[in-house]
């Protein structure tokens, strides 16, 4: 087959072909469908005649026209989820797994049967390389897993139902969406996974606590979004530490509830002065002063993100995706190998003939009259280190 031909048939190889379905009827498949978004009366008639809707038809046995129209629906819902914008990869990276077992990274342990080597550097951190005198060995270290504490990937989607009512009926307005409304359907339950992910992972434990800021201002515990609780959380999240070790974060997104990114931006961009002071005048009596000196100490949230998951009033300031230092993780998406994109699936249940013969594969389910698509992504949140992230559901409680 042409090269640029297999290429347009996969997607690039991105959706594998449908085994014992000839090429050239996935040509002609597309033809009709590219008719039908034509409004094209003709391929709106092919369309009907190979799903066995068509009237005082002539029933044979054997058209693969469904096969063909499947393959084709899922190249057109490929082209869509790669298309599509997502917000929730703006809060985490996407993992491919192997497994639907827990996904593990590693990392090197610098600690050999609970002594730091060597322990002539007083003061030392054991995750610090030492030295190593001349002609002396080098220290023997090992590779240490860790699994995700949460979560995990798996199978979500549904069927869909060309039932012989719907192929009689309507299919000029019904097969140019149905791409769209898989997609739509299969992107839902990805947005669902990511930010139910994030919502379950913090517990009490990563909650705003009541505090200070510098400037000294009072804080409550879950005190609402504002400039000074944002302050304190960045204060408290970055204070934590993970093993041992300072978290390493550099910037932070902050996700809130549809329609609170504006206010939450102000409040990130907006510098408010304090009070004026009276202090003594270089020529005599006193004058009225402030400073304001231009740093912003909220500069280190870099984006906002909305979501419509986020219950009122809460929000959630995370390390931004690559934000973290070495091989800690806080949240990602999570995929499996070989099954990144959706899967369109047509199913083969097709019954006999009255009286023997059987019925061809593209005139639908005997027990139901229609072609049923099925539609899969497999995903799941990946839940590794929760001290990363703090929230407030704020209350003030």
């Amino acid at each position: 087959m042409d090269k640029k031909l297999e290429e347009k048939l996969t997607n690039g190889g991105r959706v594998p072909l449908p085994i014992g379905v000839n090429k050239a009827k996935l040509v002609a498949a597309d033809q009709i469908i590219e008719g039908i978004n034509k409004g094209d009366s003709l391929a709106i008639g092919a369309f009907k005649e190979h799903l066995g809707a068509r009237f005082s038809e002539t029933l044979t046995t054997g058209d693969d026209f469904i096969y063909a129209f499947s393959h084709m629906t899922a190249l057109e819902v490929d082209n869509e989820w790669v298309a599509r914008e997502r917000n929730w990869n703006r809060i985490m990276p996407t993992r491919v797994v192997n497994t639907f077992d827990g996904a593990k990274v590693y990392s090197i342990d610098p600690t050999v049967t609970g002594f730091n080597r060597p322990s002539d550097e007083p003061g030392k951190p054991g995750h610090v390389a030492p030295i190593v005198p001349e002609n002396a060995p080098y220290p023997e270290f090992k590779f240490t897993g860790e699994e995700a504490s949460g979560g995990g990937i798996h199978k979500a989607g549904g069927a869909f139902g060309l039932s012989f009512e719907r192929i009689v009926s309507n299919p000029g307005e019904l097969v140019p969406v149905l791409p769209m409304l898989i997609t739509e359907f299969l992107l839902d339950r990805e947005e669902w996974d990511a930010f139910n992910g994030l919502i379950s992972f913090l517990g009490t434990a990563q909650q705003l606590t009541a505090g200070t800021t510098l400037d000294g201002a009072a804080v409550l515990k879950n005190a609402p979004l504002g400039r000074d609780s944002l302050n304190l959380a960045i204060e408290q999240v970055k204070r934590r530490k993970l093993n041992k070790r300072a978290l390493g974060i550099s910037t932070m997104t902050l996700v809130v509830p549809i329609g609170g990114a504006e206010t939450a931006k102000w409040y990130i961009n907006t510098l408010t002065p304090g009070a004026f002071t009276t202090v003594p005048g270089s020529t005599g009596g006193t004058e009225r002063s402030f400073t304001l000196n231009g740093y912003n100490p909220l500069a280190t949230i870099t984006d906002v993100v909305e979501s419509e998951y986020i219950a009122d009033n809460a929000w959630y300031l995370i390390p931004t995706p690559g934000s973290i230092r070495g091989n800690k993780r806080f949240i990602e998406l999570g995929v499996l190998r070989g099954h990144e994109a959706p899967e369109i699936r047509t199913e083969n249940v097709t019954g006999n003939y009255l009286g023997g013969g059987a019925v061809g594969p593209f005139e639908g389910s005997f027990a139901t009259d229609s072609a049923r698509l099925r539609g899969r992504i497999i995903t799941g949140a990946l839940q590794w280190s929760p001290e990363f992230g703090i929230w407030s559901n704020g209350t003030s409680a």
